[in-house]
């Protein structure tokens, strides 16, 4: 009996591990003391609001803190940050408050200047946890606006600075007006000079009455390279009538993407199968975002990086080209690179050809019996030396030969025959052979 096998194409097989990333788990005891200690006070109001005040006047306004634990706590401290807000009294510290006691500090605005104030006051206690005495804090937002006779609009934003931009990309800051004085004011126009600035979110005429704010957005879109200034102009109906932001930015040439190689011919690849060939995109000149790979053809795809992403000068990134064919013959698509370089988007050109996967089979061929009366074969399969062996014939095989092609590409197969003859009598098992299959 003799055995033969047909290893005509070679099959790799990779495997890829991949490893979880360690995990960290906070601290659930400090965690649950964090919250307790910041459940055991409160504050009425929560938020400190002053409204309008008069520069060159102030305002008064309590804060009251409240216990709500079941044990004392000690206020030791209390702070107050900016220079139109102080404390105007307190409580003689350290103080204990007891459960379910509240006591008043009063805060005073003061304004200097014309215009909307933020500040916080913060005040410090210790508590007991534990048998221990641990130390705390808790921050009360403040707030005002300080407000004139002279002018009664005033701007977030005295300046507003785009820094450096690429050409044909644009940059949008928000910025806000408010009615600092005691009587409503309309804003009649809103201008900007200057190439490449502009407005938008608000819409002339626009009435704010005392204390009312409007938020809209400033942009700039570089036409050129080099420095540009500019200006927004604000007018009302306020005692001063118009209100000016210089506006300032820079144009700057965009950078130049390359992708590498321009072109790739996979050659011959197995339907069925895939194949893949790493390249790189890089930025010149300047720096570059790449926003999207768009690819022709499904059977190709780019893989190894997510969009967008952003290249420095002179950075470069790798990725992943992919064909994965579907069909025999000749197949062919493009890939075209978008981004904000002045050569985008770069096209790609992709080529390769399927070819038919390759069919294992194992031929057997034997001598034929010397028994009276045999009328066929039955041909036994087995994954291991010796057996267990499976009959892998439907039926009798009259010839001295036969073709397995169930079989597995990397596997290791032991085949038997028996002869059988017409009283349906088998005889034992010839000698076995091995087949390996690539």
């Amino acid at each position: 009996m003799k055995g033969f096998l047909n290893r005509s194409h070679p099959i790799k097989l990779i495997f890829v591990v991949a490893l979880a990333p360690a995990l960290q788990v906070a601290s659930a005891a400090q965690s649950s003391v964090e919250s307790a200690s910041s459940s055991l006070i409160t504050f009425a109001p929560a938020s400190l609001t002053f409204g309008n005040v008069t520069v060159g006047g102030s305002g008064v306004r309590s804060e009251v803190v409240k216990n709500l634990g079941r044990k004392n706590i000690i206020l030791t401290r209390v702070t107050i940050r900016g220079s139109s807000f102080s404390i105007q009294s307190h409580p003689r510290l350290p103080y204990t408050l007891s459960a379910g006691t509240s006591v008043a500090f009063k805060v005073k605005f003061f304004p200097q200047a014309a215009g909307f104030v933020n500040s916080r006051m913060t005040v410090y206690y210790k508590y007991t946890s534990n048998g221990s005495w641990r130390s705390a804090s808790r921050v009360v937002p403040i707030s005002g606006t300080g407000t004139s006779a002279s002018s009664s609009l005033v701007t977030s934003s005295t300046v507003l600075s785009f820094g450096t931009i690429q050409i044909s990309t644009t940059e949008t800051l928000s910025e806000t007006v408010a009615n600092s004085g005691s009587t409503a004011v309309t804003i009649s126009q809103i201008t900007t000079s200057g190439a490449g600035f502009w407005f938008s979110g608000i819409n002339p005429p626009v009435t704010l009455s005392s204390g009312q704010r409007a938020t809209f957005y400033v942009s700039f879109r570089p036409h050129t390279s080099g420095s540009v200034t500019g200006n927004l102009k604000i007018s009302s109906n306020a005692p001063s009538p118009s209100l000016s932001v210089p506006l300032s930015g820079t144009g700057s040439t965009p950078g130049k993407m390359i992708v590498s190689p321009s072109s790739i011919n996979f050659g011959n690849v197995t339907v069925g199968t895939k194949k893949g060939q790493t390249g790189t995109v890089s930025a010149v000149n300047g720096p570059v975002t790449v926003s999207a790979a768009n690819v022709s053809e499904t059977e190709f795809s780019v893989s190894g990086i997510s969009f967008p992403f952003t290249l420095s000068e002179g950075q470069t990134a790798s990725y992943t080209l992919t064909v994965a064919p579907a069909a025999s013959g000749s197949t062919s698509s493009t890939v075209d690179w978008h981004s904000s370089a002045s050569n985008s988007p770069v096209r790609q050109s992709l080529t390769g050809s399927g070819t038919p996967a390759v069919q294992h089979r194992v031929t057997l061929t034997w001598r034929a019996s010397t028994s009276k009366h045999v009328i066929g074969y039955n041909i036994y399969r087995g994954n291991r030396s010796g057996g267990p062996y499976i009959k892998i014939n439907a039926a009798l095989d009259p010839s001295t030969h036969d073709i397995d092609y169930k079989v597995r590409a990397g596997a290791t197969y032991y085949y038997v025959v028996t002869a059988v003859n017409s009283a349906r009598v088998e005889s034992a098992h010839s000698n076995q052979v091995k087949a390996v299959i690539p």
